[in-house]
């Protein structure tokens, strides 16, 4: 039955990551979301085996049915990942009230990750209407004020680096929704595990910076780091930490 429930939530997990690629290109772009999917390049609509995740790829041998121009390879990653992720939640939580929390903040980061690398813009509606279920989750928990505290810690944190960065190099350090989606980060992990993430994105971004050093005048988008940095605390982060205090002899 776990294997079962592990494939069922999968194929649920890729059919929201192929929506939320949906909408982090057309909201950007002041599309509505309500519309048939299209082909970018020759505007056919697509037919419903097309739209299928994975399988339609699959089918289609990585092109447009009509107009046979390549998809993204990213599409079919962006699917496996977003498919994976939410199967590996339900393996490491299982059927408990926490699990809410991981798919919400994995659809919202994974939502927020693909716009800012595509356009450099964190849709604020998006982690505004994430925050609400976790607030109710939380205040079931009776978790309401330790959370609620994380949220205003980790926000006031990122505005303090945002405003030092922006005084000391004349230009933003941090987008505002880059600092302002911490307030719903704050909500999935304690300000601990929050500090955690902050400093993981920070190093990941780092190794990617060097790695891109030649490219001048690049910008990197930085919610896919923190996404990478949240993840990694949320389900890793006691045992980082243990074992850091250990290091320590603390």
């Amino acid at each position: 039955m776990i294997l079962m429930y592990a494939i069922l939530i999968f194929i649920t997990g890729a059919l929201f990551t192929s929506f939320f690629q949906l909408v982090a290109q057309r909201i950007p772009n002041h599309e509505s979301i309500n519309g048939r999917s299209y082909c970018p390049h020759c505007h056919h609509q697509l037919r419903w085996v097309d739209i299928l995740p994975i399988f339609g790829y699959l089918v289609n041998k990585g092109k447009c049915h009509f107009c046979k121009i390549p998809i993204p390879f990213s599409h079919l990653l962006l699917e496996i990942l977003g498919g994976a992720l939410f199967a590996a939640s339900y393996l490491l939580i299982g059927f408990e009230l926490e699990l809410i929390v991981a798919l919400v903040m994995i659809s919202v980061l994974l939502l927020e990750s693909i716009s800012d690398a595509l356009y450099m813009v964190v849709i604020d509606r998006i982690w505004m209407i994430g925050i609400i279920p976790l607030i109710v989750v939380r205040i079931i928990q009776g978790q309401f004020l330790d959370y609620g505290l994380s949220s205003l810690v980790l926000f006031a944190i990122l505005f303090m680096f945002a405003y030092i960065g922006k005084k000391m190099y004349q230009k933003e350090a941090f987008g505002g929704g880059d600092v302002k989606i911490y307030l719903f980060i704050g909500f999935v992990l304690t300000y601990q595990l929050g500090i955690l993430s902050l400093f993981l994105a920070s190093l990941f971004g780092l190794i990617y910076g060097i790695a891109k050093r030649k490219t001048a005048g690049i910008e990197i988008p930085l919610i896919p780091f923190i996404f990478a940095g949240v993840l990694i605390a949320y389900f890793f982060g006691e045992y980082i930490m243990s074992w850091y205090l250990n290091l320590l002899g603390v």
